[in-house]
């Protein structure tokens, strides 16, 4: 009597497959929180590498913070190399084809930068991973990303300020300065919004506005990396109306109307050095 063939019937496969496909389903969410946190993680630990190297200028500098200025004060990309005053970083990002996207000297060269040398010229360290974003014109020159992602407190730091009133608000210049609030609470470094880097620091807010002036980074799912004025770094969630604009449009967006309630707003503010 001949043995019958083992195997499957058409239908076990199918029932087989549609349990893969039900259990792959299951984990894909699972999945993607898990890369999001691992790309959160490896964005904190850039910031805490960049606070350390911040706070070590000022250890070597009796505790005189890094300068920190506006390169679009005199119109230049890479101001303020000109003025022979480098800042903590040089350069003014956009959506164009300029070198400055791309430029790393302005971040880690000592002719342009006065943090390169404690970073070890590790310029992978002013990108976040998340932020990979580049405009079309900028794919047809093959670039993928642009040099950073990471912006400093406009009130951290002696320099430049843009004249719309920031020069009359509050800027510490050593780290005697921090009186309110208190180290822990002062945020020195951030991830910016795509569509609102362009210069070096971030224009906060220290009293309770109705717009932002730029909007910080929320890639994170709705989050972004944030190092403080005591040298720690945590992922920040944002609960307004940061956490609602995650989508990159590749324009320039800033002066963002929000409510004088909005939490974050209120957050960057209760975050922000005074006097």
């Amino acid at each position: 009597m001949k043995s019958r063939r083992a195997g499957f019937t058409l239908i076990e496969l199918l029932v087989v497959i549609a349990i893969i496909a039900i259990l792959a389903a299951m984990l894909m969410p699972a999945l993607n929180r898990a890369k999001i946190r691992a790309v959160a993680a490896s964005c904190m630990s850039n910031q805490k590498q960049m606070d350390l190297a911040w706070l070590m200028y000022a250890g070597d500098f009796n505790d005189r913070l890094a300068i920190n200025s506006d390169s679009g004060v005199y119109g230049y990309a890479d101001f303020p190399h000109l003025s022979g005053n480098p800042s903590w970083i040089t350069g003014r990002l956009d959506w164009g084809i300029g070198t400055v996207n791309t430029n790393t000297d302005f971040l880690i060269s000592d002719k342009y930068s006065l943090l390169g040398g404690y970073l070890v010229r590790s310029y992978k360290l002013f990108e976040c991973p998340a932020a990979n974003f580049a405009s079309a014109a900028q794919r047809a020159k093959g670039w993928d990303h642009r040099s950073r992602s990471c912006v400093m407190n406009g009130a951290v730091g002696d320099g430049d300020k843009y004249s719309f009133g920031w020069a009359s608000w509050y800027v510490a210049k050593k780290s005697t300065d921090f009186h309110s609030p208190g180290p822990s609470d002062i945020w020195v470094f951030s991830d910016e919004h795509p569509d609102s880097i362009d210069d070096a620091l971030l224009y906060d807010a220290n009293y309770p506005v109705t717009s932002f002036t730029e909007l910080p980074g929320s890639q994170h799912g709705g989050a972004c990396g944030m190092a403080f004025a005591d040298g720690h770094a945590e992922i920040h969630k944002w609960n307004g109306s940061v956490a609602y604009r995650p989508r990159v449009t590749f324009a320039i967006v800033q002066r963002v109307p929000c409510s004088s309630t909005d939490p974050d707003m209120l957050y960057l503010a209760a975050h922000t050095p005074v006097n």
